[in-house]
């Protein structure tokens, strides 16, 4: 060769980790030539300096003397083949080293890559060598020799050739962190009889294995062999050791021979130990084949053999199909950390490390096989607030950190992509965005290093930035017949991105305001009084933002059927003195503690009162004990007339109610329907509330609805069904408009759950050729309902005007029955005179007219009225129906003839205006109204 370059640069000899084979001597340094084909200037026939590199190895090879460096600079083209002859000394050894990733060295098919021919003490790292049809690499004549992290990849094709070659003549040969590829054939390492002194450690192999015949001394320690048809066979005499090798099938790929994973014949087999292996040979192989005994299990072979005490085979684990451990597989700390040639890096470089979660079954803390499990710990996610304008939100990394690391010292450094970068020690960071984004948003990220610089992980987030929304709110407050003086409220904040600073419930009763801290959740308040209050909800958010709303909340009476039970006969003597009410009379008749009525916690009773034997025209005034008289009439009538009305009255403080009667003497009868509390009762399926309906016409003899067609005779006993969402458990009393018409004779009835047993109480009275109504609110059992009609042929017509439900309404249990309302009772007071001008226009209501009365006494936000309704002297036979809104449904609430006063009680939807609509059928007629009360 020519004479050799001037010193240029001065290097540190050795790169990476100490190989068998090469010694080193940190004292000599030499000559640093550079190769970098990419470079401008570069030239085969120059100096090889950084300033004018070679252009190839070879020259740079041919140049390298003891203790020179040669450096080579990655390419997008591979580097032509070279042949190593360099000769370095012990203390100074020439070195071949990949300056970046990407140096590969490769030529036309049949050439070998790199040669080393009569090389001595040279150590070439990170280069790859690549060949088709021929050796990659070939080690002929050549002593101390270290080829180390790189990739050796070759698809020679005949069986034969092996991909790295090492022929008898050769020594002190060190293969190591070694990635080799054999695209088929079985063999990707050969030694040669002769060789001596061969190291295979931390190496991966995938297709081909390992063939030793007459070799000194090779010793194999932490490889990965993926194979066809075998990973080592030892032969010919062969020496050496075999230990915390890893060996598995290379896909599904089968053997044309049953080979063993690791194959001694009987000549190598006293000069070989083999020890802390994991063998797992494909269906068709065997895991030993030891001088000339096939061995199925690793048990098998330590009975037979005495060596692989601490071996593992397919019995023990199922290696990962790519080789590498998992957490807590049996591979990991159980290797022999002393193995001859065992390394202190994996294949990758990565230090040999002790798995907390693992109990260290080996003589140290490595893993078998050519990787090392790494600390897990690292970065799982990143996770971003939504973002919206002028809001802070916060981003948060995500570790997972199995091995509980020590998160001291790390830095998470924050990129919100929008010209923003936070670092910080916490793990968390907070940002404002000024901007909204589109499409698929903007790509935030976070970075975690460690105290020393190394990198953790990273992760991102596609982050969406939208406008501020609007501060919102929904609220609402019902209640339940079982707790009728308590108001559930039920609340939710729309979403705010902004934190709610002060969220505060008052319920409109000068009760002291609550504060909340859900977003949603329902709150419970009770009343001590019946009425309709305002509940309101103001929330506050950190921005500065407010909102408030408000709700009506109506706490009352929950009404409980009873009855029908006689509380008053002044024929009879019950209830009071046996003896006619005389004009200007008042009849005090005891509620409370009689007839199934509690003692205590009843706001009011509902009474069907009749008036029977009168001896003038009169009217009677039902009230309250204790109270002034109003001036609303319940019950009018003429003389020799019997005329029934119900009632809802009020509960004087002493437990009674008063009866007034105005003129001449009347015999007085009151039957108990029915009482409401306020007293919380549990679940008492029989404590309910109203629902009102549309007004249905459920019974009517005379066309067939609901029953046969035709009248009904005497002692006769009808039975017909409310509609589907009336039939279940939920409804337990139906408010009704009974009337009958055509009657042959004068006669009762009564309406009932109960049939057909004769009733003792009357709903109805009614006189030959009456048609005559009354409210009635009988009891309900499965959705049917019974009338009988006590004498002569009479058509019977039933209005359906509401139900009385339970707790199960509109629930899972009757989720058809409608919820009921409490009722809140009021004074009567009377609200329409049509002879007055009071509530309309002073003058009668003509034929086919609708007054549209406003109810200026109810809260907003009630569902119906109770209502004392009265015709007054109509000019001809009609009836009067009281509605809520929409069309005028086909029923009567009042039915009167020529001439006649009648009141009846009559529960009215309330229309959407918050008005009642009242209409006549024929003639004209003055219409009265008295508010009883009203349901929330």
């Amino acid at each position: 060769m020519g004479r050799r370059p001037a010193l240029v640069a001065l290097a540190v000899v050795l790169i990476g980790c100490p190989a068998a084979g090469v010694a080193r001597a940190d004292t000599v340094t030499g000559t640093t030539f550079y190769v970098n084909d990419e470079a401008a200037g570069c030239s085969d026939t120059g100096p090889g300096t950084a300033a004018e590199p070679f252009c190839q190895i070879q020259p740079a090879a041919d140049a390298a003397a003891p203790g020179d460096t040669v450096r080579i600079a990655g390419s997008a083209k591979s580097y032509a083949p070279v042949t190593i002859r360099s000769t370095g000394t012990a203390d100074a050894p020439v070195t071949f080293t990949a300056a970046t990733t990407g140096v590969t060295v490769a030529g036309p098919r049949p050439a070998t890559a790199i040669t080393f021919s009569g090389a001595r003490y040279v150590d070439m790292a990170g280069v790859r060598a690549e060949a088709a049809g021929a050796s990659a690499v070939v080690v002929e004549d050549s002593r101390h020799i270290a080829y180390r992290a790189a990739s050796v990849q070759g698809n020679i094709g005949d069986g034969a050739t092996a991909l790295i070659a090492i022929d008898g003549s050769s020594s002190d040969i060190s293969l190591t962190r070694l990635k080799v590829y054999r695209g088929s054939g079985p063999t990707a390492v050969s030694s040669a009889a002769g060789a001596r002194n061969i190291t295979l450690a931390g190496d991966t192999f995938d297709s081909g294995g390992v063939s030793a015949v007459g070799t000194t001394g090779i010793d194999f320690a932490g490889d990965t062999f993926r194979t066809v048809c075998g990973a080592i066979s030892l032969t010919g005499g062969t020496s050496g050791s075999v230990e915390n090798t890893v060996a598995l099938p290379y896909g599904t790929t089968a053997c044309s021979t049953t080979t063993a994973d690791l194959t001694v014949d009987a000549a190598s087999a006293p000069q070989v130990t083999a020890d802390y292996n994991a063998f797992n040979p494909p269906s068709n192989g065997t895991d030993y084949d030891w001088a000339g005994t096939a061995y199925a299990t690793t048990e098998a072979f330590r009975a037979g053999t005495g060596q692989g005490a601490h071996d593992l085979d397919q019995t023990d684990l199922p290696i990962p199909a790519s080789g590498l451990p998992a957490e807590h597989s049996p591979l990991i700390d159980s290797a022999d950390s002393g193995a001859p040639g065992e390394l202190s890096t994996d294949v990758n470089g990565r230090p040999r490390i002790d798995d907390p979660l693992v109990t260290n079954s080996g003589t140290g803390t490595d893993d078998r096989g050519a990787a090392e499990f790494q600390d897990p710990f690292t970065v799982s996610g990143l996770r971003v607030g939504h973002g919206y304008i002028g809001v802070p939100t916060s981003a948060v990394a995500q570790l997972s950190n199995p091995w509980s690391d020590s998160l001291d010292g790390l830095t998470y450094t924050f990129d919100f992509a929008d010209g923003t970068t936070v670092t910080s020690t916490t793990g968390s960071a907070t940002h404002t965005y000024t901007q909204t984004t589109s499409g698929s948003g903007i790509e935030a990220s976070v970075v975690v290093n460690r105290a020393d610089g190394t990198r953790v992980g990273s992760a991102d987030y596609w982050e969406q930035v939208s406008p501020l929304p609007d501060l919102t709110q929904t609220f609402g407050c019902w209640n339940v017949p079982s707790l009728p003086d308590t108001a559930n409220c039920s609340y939710d904040t729309g979403f705010d991105p902004y934190p709610v600073s002060s969220d505060r419930i008052t319920f409109g009763d000068g009760s002291a305001a609550v504060s909340v801290t859900a977003s949603s959740d329902q709150v419970q308040h009770t009343y001590r009084a019946p009425g309709t209050y305002t509940v309101t909800r103001t929330v506050t958010d950190a921005g500065g933002r407010t909102v408030t709303v408000t709700h009506p909340a109506v706490v009352g009476a929950a009404f409980v059927g009873r009855g029908p039970v006689r509380l008053l006969d002044t024929r009879s003597g019950t209830g009071a003195p046996k003896r006619a009410v005389g004009a200007g009379g008042v009849v005090r008749l005891k509620v409370l503690g009689v007839g199934g009525v509690p003692s205590s916690g009843v706001t009011a009773v509902t009474l069907n009162v009749t008036d029977t034997g009168a001896t003038a025209s009169s009217y009677v005034s039902v009230y309250p004990d204790g109270t002034a008289r109003p001036s609303a009439s319940n019950l009018n009538f003429s003389a020799g007339q019997v005329n029934p009305n119900l009632v809802t009255v009020r509960v004087g403080t002493d437990g009674y109610v008063d009866l007034y009667n105005a003129h001449g003497k009347v015999n007085l009868v009151a039957d108990l329907a029915g009482y409401y509390t306020t007293k919380p009762s549990g679940y008492d399926p029989y404590v309910t509330g109203l629902a009102p309906v549309t007004p249905t016409r459920v019974l009517d003899t005379r066309n067939g609805t609901g029953a046969p067609k035709g009248a009904v005779g005497p002692g006769s006993t009808t039975t017909f069904t409310l509609p589907k969402y009336a039939r279940g458990e939920a409804t337990v009393g139906a408010v009704l408009d009974v009337t009958v018409t055509g009657g042959t004779s004068s006669g009762y009835i009564t309406v009932s759950c109960v049939g057909p047993a004769r009733p003792t109480t009357s709903t109805l009275n009614y006189r030959a050729g009456q048609t005559a109504s009354n409210l009635a609110v009988p009891c309900v059992g499965a959705g049917k309902l019974h009338i009988y009609n006590s004498a002569g042929h009479v058509q019977l017509i039933a209005d359906l005007q509401g139900l009385y439900t339970n707790y199960q309404a509109d629930g899972p249990d009757d989720p058809l029955a409608p919820a009921g309302r409490q009722f809140v009772a009021t004074a009567p007071t009377r609200f329409l005179d049509t002879r007055t001008g009071l509530g309309a226009s002073a003058k009668p209501l003509g034929a086919n007219g609708t007054l549209t009365v406003k109810l200026t006494k109810v809260p907003a936000g009630a569902t119906a009225v109770l209502v004392n309704l009265t015709g007054v002297a109509p000019t001809a036979a009609t009836h009067l129906t009281a509605y809520g809104d929409g069309a005028l449904p086909n029923v009567s609430n009042d039915n009167l003839t020529a001439g006649q006063s009648r009141p009846v009680l009559a529960v009215v939807p309330v229309g959407a205006d918050g008005s009642i609509r009242i209409h006549n059928a024929l003639g004209s007629v003055d219409v009265v109204a008295d508010l009883e009360g009203y349901y929330g």
